[in-house]
């Protein structure tokens, strides 16, 4: 039996009660995933949340995860599920976040008209300046030449972004002309390819936003701070949720998970880079820094 897919219906696995109250308030319908332990911490259930739709399975037992996801998802015509794989990796190494992938891929693929993926790190940075949302100074280039020349005159230091020939983003930041030179020679040995997005460097105290988007509504997961950033006054918590909608509002993300890293300074709050979670994981589009950059996995700062 075929059971229809309603996007309205998210399963969340291993939220926070503020998560789960907060999709509540969206008008998604909601069934969580936890593990055997006291969840919430304090032992009550949201009164948004029935009893029957809190599920316990063993993380550690990654079949009987995917089985449990599996069966929810089918038994209730759900739409999306909803997990954030640092949160599921930490504690419980990489088993859990691949099962839940792999039910999230397979539910994906079984819609009729799937959702268009986040565009990529040039047209990101087009849609937030032209619409003056987050906006940074920022020139595309043709060529590695002409990314270089661009750089020299913004003036250093500069973020450098390009896509290889598998389509995944790198993004490096280039301090001075020896960083510019070792730039372009990776540039080319790696075979990148046009356009090149020449970066201002923000700078400030670094955030991850991670969101879920159900036809079109965008639900803010959580907004964790890196480093020794420290954790912010909801006013600013606020302004960033905003910033985030408001770029995916101008993307046209209709469904997914996404990641937006935002840097907060005295200039206000800027993105920084946005990605999807699990088109990293798949290899779809994902940005990575070059060789020796110093820069992180995924991120764009």
């Amino acid at each position: 039996m075929i059971i229809r897919q309603s996007a309205a219906r998210v399963v969340l696995v291993r939220p926070g009660p503020g998560l789960v109250h907060a999709a509540v308030l969206s008008g998604l319908d909601v069934w969580v995933v936890s593990d055997p332990g006291p969840w919430p911490p304090d032992g009550r259930l949201p009164p948004e949340l029935p009893p029957q739709r809190l599920l316990r399975v063993d993380f550690d037992d990654t079949d009987a995860l995917r089985a449990l996801l599996t069966d929810t998802v089918v038994r209730h015509g759900i739409g999306h599920v909803l997990y954030l794989a640092g949160d599921l990796e930490r504690g419980l190494g990489s088993g859990a976040a691949a099962a839940a992938g792999e039910v999230l891929r397979e539910l994906s693929a079984g819609r009729e008209t799937p959702s268009d993926p986040l565009p990529d790190a040039v047209t990101i940075r087009r849609i937030l300046n032209e619409s003056r949302t987050s906006a940074v100074r920022a020139e595309e280039a043709g060529s590695v030449a002409e990314a270089r020349s661009l750089a020299e005159h913004f003036p250093l230091p500069v973020v450098i972004k390009s896509a290889d020939k598998a389509g995944c983003w790198w993004t490096v930041p280039v301090h001075d002309r020896p960083g510019l030179d070792r730039w372009a020679e990776q540039a080319v040995t790696a075979r990148h390819s046009a356009p090149y997005l020449v970066e201002e460097l923000l700078t400030g105290a670094k955030f991850h936003v991670e969101t879920l988007t159900v036809d079109g509504m965008h639900l803010v997961a959580g907004i964790t701070p890196e480093g020794n950033a420290v954790p912010l006054h909801e006013t600013e918590r606020a302004g960033i949720r905003a910033t985030v909608r408001a770029l995916l509002d101008l993307a046209g993300y209709e469904s997914g998970t996404t990641r937006t890293d935002v840097l907060v300074s005295a200039r206000g709050s800027r993105i920084a880079a946005a990605t999807e979670p699990e088109r990293e994981r798949t290899g779809t589009g994902r940005p990575r820094p070059l060789p020796a950059s110093g820069i992180e996995r995924g991120t764009d700062r």
